[in-house]
């Protein structure tokens, strides 16, 4: 018999999967010692009963539940008598008691996300402040505490510096993941998102935290790249407003050019630049225009026209410029796809399980903003400070946990700034778990008691300590006119010194003609000066 159950021990057929019945005879010592070298774990299930012996040929039954924590971690086998029955057929049944650990030393393992801690790790840990880093493995651990004052037992942590994805299915024993994968600790206090690669090496007990996965950005006011100017109308209209302008131009040089005597004075291309284009300019901007320009009967019905068009577009136009200033502008980037459009730049959060994601993800949008955003930037993987601080910046988008970044959101961005906020996402969002290794005879019993813990509001406070909800934008004391930037209106400056610079051109330009024609008209003329008529000389 002792063969046999060292056979099943070793194949660790003692777990909740069978419910074990034997049989001990009368020798009560012999067999409860030889049970109590078996691997007889928490979630064992057996059923001792012994003979009685009876005078009068009767026989009685004493019957025993059989119980233990973790074997390898020095627990003890408990023998627990259940009842004394006449009959196997009336055996007792199994009443499902309030049982704790009894003082064993579990192991656990956690990352320090290969941070620098100036002070002890669990310093961190217990800290009542606002987290600003990882704050994960700190509302485990608060967890964990709370299972050991329940269940009773030592807590012994083994620190890694990483969470070590990439040894999935290796022999290894670095990082968290090589902990668990070869049994060196009990359970993991750093969680664990649920993925198929990772059901191969672990056991997962119940939600523990949601993580809120999000790339951050503040939004840009103005989706035009070109010109601020150009946004109240689309392309098309602004072509269509060129056009009727560039007509009502043409139809005022004909009327020159067909009436002459308009232009008596000045030459004929000076009348044309004056009384159609800046005519027709003046129009546009609402602007008055000379009487020589609108003596005609045809002019006046043509001028009349193009400013009750001109005051009809320019009060959209308006409207749409003080609309600007004083109401939000919409956020239109809320895809992955549009902020892989547009012209803002990307930076992630340098944590491990990101460079994870993006080796394992099969998104075709998520691997392109990889290869073009992110993998080009100087800044493409910083620490979650300096990522904040490129946000506020603005131009930049930061994916990282907000759970603790919104901390430093908080603290680091102004209200309006926080109400330009944008959020996307890059994968779906994931509940995180508390990992066990695999088979192991706590499962159960951590989840059961996980579950007390957040029926009873526990995981609930905890959660909203270490995981700080997104700042919400307060309009009422936000509400003030939105600020123009000097980059909103450099088309404008653009245009005055593009203006200025042609007026210089066209001034040398005139002034060198001038000395040119002054030049050879004194080289033309004889040295004698002619005497004009009605002129004489005095001396």
């Amino acid at each position: 018999m002792a063969r046999v159950l060292e056979q099943l021990s070793e194949n660790a057929y003692f777990n909740s999967t069978f419910h074990w019945l034997m049989f001990g005879g009368r020798n009560f010592e012999q067999a409860t010692c030889l049970l109590s070298d078996q691997n007889i774990n928490y979630d064992t299930s057996i059923t001792l009963v012994f003979d009685e012996y009876q005078p009068r040929n009767t026989t009685r039954y004493e019957v025993y539940e059989v119980t233990g924590t973790v074997k390898r971690r020095g627990g003890r086998v408990n023998f627990e008598l259940l009842g004394i029955v006449p009959s196997l057929m009336d055996l007792p049944k199994r009443v499902a008691l309030h049982r704790d650990l009894d003082g064993i030393e579990l192991r656990t393992a956690l990352t320090t996300v290969n941070q620098h801690q100036p002070r002890p790790f669990i310093e961190k840990l217990n800290s009542v402040k606002r987290p600003k880093s990882y704050s994960a493995t700190t509302h485990c651990y608060q967890i964990a505490k709370l299972l050991q004052m329940k269940l009773k037992f030592k807590l012994t942590m083994v620190l890694t510096n990483d969470w070590r994805f990439d040894l999935i299915g290796q022999n290894s024993s670095q990082g968290v993941v090589g902990q668990i994968q070869t049994n060196e600790v009990d359970f993991g206090i750093t969680p664990f998102a649920m993925t198929p690669e990772r059901l191969t090496f672990c056991d997962f007990t119940i939600e523990i935290a949601h993580g809120t996965f999000y790339t951050v950005f503040r939004h840009p006011k103005s989706l035009n790249n070109n010109n601020i100017f150009l946004l109240p109308f689309e392309t098309l209209l602004w072509i269509m407003i060129g056009i009727v302008f560039c007509a009502v131009a043409l139809v005022q040089a004909i009327s020159i050019v067909c009436n002459r005597q308009t232009a008596s004075v000045r030459s004929c291309i000076d009348s044309l630049v004056d009384q159609s284009l800046l005519g027709t300019l003046g129009v546009l901007c609402q602007q008055g225009l000379h009487h020589r320009i609108i003596w005609m009967s045809s002019n006046k019905i043509l001028i009349l026209v193009a400013m009750v068009f001109s005051m009809i577009l320019l009060q959209f136009y308006s409207t749409f410029i003080v609309g600007y200033q004083l109401i939000t502008p919409p956020k239109t980037i809320n895809t992955l796809q549009k902020l892989l459009d547009s012209n803002i730049k990307m930076s992630v959060e340098n944590l491990s399980y990101q460079y994870d994601f993006f080796r394992r993800t099969k998104n075709p949008t998520a691997l392109q903003l990889y290869e073009t955003k992110i993998l080009p930037n100087k800044y493409g993987f910083v620490n979650i400070s300096f990522g904040i601080q490129l946000v506020k910046r603005g131009g930049y988008a930061f994916h990282c946990e907000t759970s603790y970044g919104n901390t430093l959101i908080i603290e680091t961005l102004t209200e309006r700034e926080i109400c330009e906020l944008q959020q996307v996402e890059i994968y779906p969002q994931r509940a995180v778990h508390l990992p066990m290794i695999k088979g192991s005879p706590l499962r159960e019993l951590f989840k059961v008691n996980l579950q007390l813990l957040k029926e009873s509001g526990l995981l609930a406070y905890h959660h909203s300590r270490n995981y700080i909800p997104r700042p919400k934008c307060n309009k009422q004391s936000n509400n003030h006119a939105e600020q123009i930037y000097l980059t909103d209106v450099r088309f404008a400056f653009l245009l005055l010194g593009a203006g200025m610079a042609a007026s210089v051109a066209m001034l040398s330009s005139e002034l060198a003609f001038e000395r040119l024609q002054h030049w050879w008209r004194r080289y033309q003329t004889p040295t004698t000066p002619l005497i004009p008529d009605g002129f004489v000389w005095l001396n």
